[in-house]
């Protein structure tokens, strides 16, 4: 029975021995290679004290080593917990208290962020097996079972401390097999990763892996030479957030590269323009598909598809839409009380799916409050039309999303408010052209103080990651209060807002 995540990809590994599997840099894995690799680097997470249900922290650069020890946890029966080098280090260590991994893999060249990490926590660096290694055959299956714990994601909470998503191997099959159908991925794909490999890029990397395409991962985005790698290796399929697909188009038209094989972009995390759409058609085709979810029913909740973005070309409001319900997840509108909402009627966006998350960690009142019957609340507002489109039109739980990445206001408040000529603040999303949305602070100077722009700058660089920090500030002598007296976030967004449209990335 193919139950477990290793069950599904030692599978993939054998089946696919002689094709391309992996390229970083200048190298390629055959999934003989990677195969190879991972049982390697399996015996090291073994020696260093890794059992079945331990956790292990993933704490890698965008390099092979995150591929190839994700794997390897998988083979082990481990319980993976990807982080993301923006985070802090004081973040880093909070999570690894919390969760007591046995072991963190860490590349060399983000040891000052595991600085936190618990001593009893065993650091390995994560060195991956150069092909040519004599083959080794893949661990054999068995160490987990369908119900135990495949990894913990933490994202941001509303109380601005992260949050573990927990889900569990079965689960997480299906969602494997909802990344191949609803991503359009084909066994002849090759697909370049740019984005970090702990959030959506990571499960799209599993996804070319489980389907036996190749999968080519980058340390990062440069919209030219990404365009020209494109061109040159005849990338078919790539990830995005839309500030990246303007920046290739932006490059496109300066340089004329125009990448003939590619078939797919998948983007997310923020609509694109009628006018950009328009263009990235004109210049890559009618490749583009939109996605919309949330690392507790990761990546596949609704799709806007490449039919649905060609025929957004004479109907451009369907651009404001993140589209319809995928294959295997059910999509509602709901009210408080959890009842379902008809046609166009407003209420809080509800999924109900096999992958959805199966706890939070350590928290289960916040995972009960996340249920109301079968549907998991997204906390996000919208409503669905009579053909099952989904708009989204506010953020219940005013999280920003800026580039891609998951900003939650409470957090970044409660790093402002430590500066001593802050009184009070509100952090809330403000539209950005590039971004989607961009983190914007607003200030009730503490008394005797007059705080400028240059004064909370120099302070937010040296306490949040980049992506957190505000990009303007605002200083006023009251905040706002709505009629049960809480600081009303949408009279602080609605200025900005207004004219622009919809409300949220």
């Amino acid at each position: 029975m193919l139950e477990t995540l290793w069950d599904v990809f030692r599978r993939s590994l054998i089946l696919n021995s002689h094709r391309p599997a992996l390229s970083v840099g200048n190298t390629t894995w055959t999934y003989q290679d990677l195969a190879t690799a991972v049982a390697v680097a399996a015996q090291t997470l073994t020696e260093a004290g890794v059992k079945p249900h331990d956790r292990v922290v993933l704490l890698c650069e965008n390099n092979a080593s995150f591929p190839v020890y994700d794997l390897a946890i998988m083979a082990c029966g481990a319980v993976k917990i990807p982080l993301n080098s923006m985070l802090t280090a004081s973040d880093i260590g909070d999570i690894a208290r919390r969760t007591t991994p046995r072991v963190a893999v860490v590349n060399p060249g983000l040891a000052h962020l595991a600085t936190d990490i618990p001593a009893d926590c065993v650091q390995i660096p994560g060195e991956v097996t150069a092909p040519g290694h004599p083959p080794v055959a893949p661990p054999e299956v068995g160490a987990a079972g369908p119900e135990d714990l495949a990894f913990v994601g933490f994202t941001g909470g509303t109380t601005g401390k992260p949050k573990g998503i927990v889900h569990r191997q079965h689960p997480f099959v299906l969602n494997m097999f909802a990344h191949v159908t609803e991503g359009a991925i084909a066994p002849d794909e090759y697909l370049l990763l740019t984005t970090p490999l702990p959030h959506a890029a990571g499960l799209f990397a599993l996804a070319g892996l489980f389907r036996g395409a190749h999968v080519r991962v980058e340390p990062g985005f440069e919209a030219e030479a990404t365009l020209r790698l494109m061109e040159r290796e005849g990338i078919t399929w790539t990830f995005a957030v839309p500030t990246m697909i303007y920046r290739m188009l932006d490059a496109a038209e300066a340089t004329g590269v125009r990448p003939a094989a590619l078939r797919t972009i998948q983007y997310g995390a923020a609509p694109i323009s009628p006018e950009r759409l328009r263009q990235a058609i004109e210049v890559f085709g009618p490749v583009l598909q939109q996605l919309y979810a949330q690392t507790e029913c990761p990546n596949f909740a609704t799709s806007l598809t490449k039919a649905d973005h060609v025929r957004a070309l004479n109907e451009p409001t369907l651009l404001s839409s993140c589209g319809r319900a995928t294959l295997m997840c059910e999509v509602a509108i709901i009210d408080e009380e959890g009842r379902e909402l008809g046609p166009d009627e407003v209420g809080e966006v509800a999924l109900d799916s096999p992958y959805v998350m199966a706890d939070y960690w350590e928290d289960a009142e916040g995972y009960a409050k996340r249920f109301a019957g079968r549907w998991m609340r997204t906390g996000d507002v919208g409503r669905m039309d009579h053909e099952g489109y989904v708009t989204l039109v506010d953020r219940a739980n005013d999280m920003i999303i800026s580039g891609g990445m998951n900003v939650y206001s409470v957090e970044v408040e409660n790093v402002i408010a430590t500066h001593p000529s802050v009184g009070q603040v509100a952090v809330v999303g403000v539209p950005h052209p590039d971004w989607g949305e961009a983190v914007h602070a607003v200030i009730v100077p503490a008394l005797g103080t007059t705080p400028t722009a240059a004064d909370l700058e120099p302070f937010s660089r040296e306490h949040l990651a980049a992506y957190k920090r505000p990009k303007s500030f605002e200083f006023v002598t009251e905040l706002p209060l709505t009629v049960y007296g809480k600081v009303d976030k949408k009279a602080l967004r609605a200025p900005h807002w207004e004219g622009v449209g919809r409300n949220v990335g």
